[in-house]
Parts: C-alpha cells; structure tokens; sequence
C-alpha cells in the first residue's frame, strides 16, 4: 500500500492500495479488499479515500467516498456486459452525437455531484439514472453514470473505460459518493488512469478466485457489476 497521496488538493486525497511501485503487478480482490468476494478479477490499480483503508492495508467496498479500480477479467459474463456496454454506446453516439462529451462533461467539472444530480433528476422520483456517452470505438467505449436510489438520499457518479481484447476485459472505473467534491478533482484520476493502461499490453491470466455473491448481497454503488 502506498503512504502517499495521489496528487489531489490537500482537501481530497487518494490513497494508492494496490499498483504502487512496491506492490505486485496485480491481485485478486480478495487481496486488496475485506469486504468484497472475489469475481475472477486481476486487479492492476486501487485507490480510494485514506478512510476507506484499513491499518491492515485493506480497503472497504462498502463505505468508501470515492474509489478507482483499473481490472482485467477474462470471465464470460463479464465480458458480455462490457459488449452491451460498448453496443449501447455505440446506438447513442451513432443518434445523440457528441453534444454531451463536448458541451455538457466539460461544464460539469467544476461543479460538485449534488449540483450535476439536482440539475438532471425531478426532484421526488426514486429510482433515477442518467447515462451519457463520452468516447467510442469498436471494441471500447467510455460513459458516465449518475443515479439516485432514493429522492431524499444521495446520488452517485461512476465513470467507466471498457475494452475488449481477445478474450479480455480491461475495464477502467471511479465511483463518486461524496455530494461536495469537485468533479474535475475526481475525474482526473480516471482520465489518467485511461492515458496510462487503454493500451495496456495482453497477458493471458489463469488462477484468480471467483465467489458467486448471494442476491442479497448486491450494492448498486459497488465498482462490481
């Protein structure tokens, strides 16, 4: 685990868990977090807010502020959700443009999550989700995703790169639960986090444990899916 922070204002530290320059090239989740069943998941990068980490090193799945996650899977499933990620992509771009990654991403840097949340969600409604399309190709795509449980309750911002390779997923994700952090500061580390491993080269992996979670167990503010 690394000591030091990420790079952000003094007010909004990463802490690196996994990927620092002592650390092994990658893990398995069970590894790195001590709530969160392994999925078959080889892990290369984690960060997260300095009290998600626990004195052992490990992070919480559960009660993080905000979180980024660079993995590489080669299970069926997970793959085939990244391909219905990359079509949906794929259909919006192809009918809305590209007016959301030019004109509205670039307004809402500066703004917080409960500013971008209040301006796109009716106020009241339970159950709500928006999802834009920021970049797509071929085999890859990036989108952002606010949603909101509850209409009294917080709401969260996920930013996701998919890209599939042979029979590997590289997925690149940061989760956003906090009301009052500047987009820009949080989303910097996404972006560069896809600058740095987009182009990572294939490995074949073989030996990571997967546990199927029970249905109850289900977050929707996980980094799983």
């Amino acid at each position: 685990m690394s000591d030091a922070g990420y790079g952000l204002d003094e007010s909004y530290e990463w802490l690196v868990f996994q990927g620092g320059p002592d650390g092994p090239a990658h893990v398995g989740a069970d590894a790195i977090y001590h709530d969160r069943d392994p999925y078959g998941e080889y892990i290369l990068f984690a960060a997260a807010n300095p009290a998600a980490v626990n004195e052992q090193g490990l992070c919480s799945i559960q009660s993080y502020a905000y979180l980024a996650e660079v993995r590489v899977s080669y299970e069926a499933d997970l793959l085939d959700d990244a391909r219905q990620d990359i079509v949906w992509c794929q259909e919006d771009s192809a009918d809305q443009g590209d007016a959301f990654a030019k004109d509205v991403w670039p307004s809402w840097q500066d703004v917080s999550l409960d500013v971008v949340a209040n301006s796109i969600f009716p106020e009241g409604q339970d159950f709500v989700m928006a999802k834009s399309v920021l970049a797509v190709g071929e085999d890859a795509a990036s989108f952002v995703e606010v949603t909101r449980i509850e209409a009294g309750g917080p709401s969260e911002m996920a930013l996701t790169f998919c890209k599939i390779e042979q029979d590997r997923l590289l997925e690149i994700k940061t989760v956003l639960k906090i009301a009052d952090m500047p987009i820009y500061l949080w989303a910097g580390l996404w972006q560069d986090l896809v600058e740095q491993y987009a182009d990572f080269a294939y490995e074949k992996l073989n030996g990571a444990r997967r546990v199927e979670p029970e249905p109850e167990d289900f977050d929707f503010g996980d980094v799983e899916e």
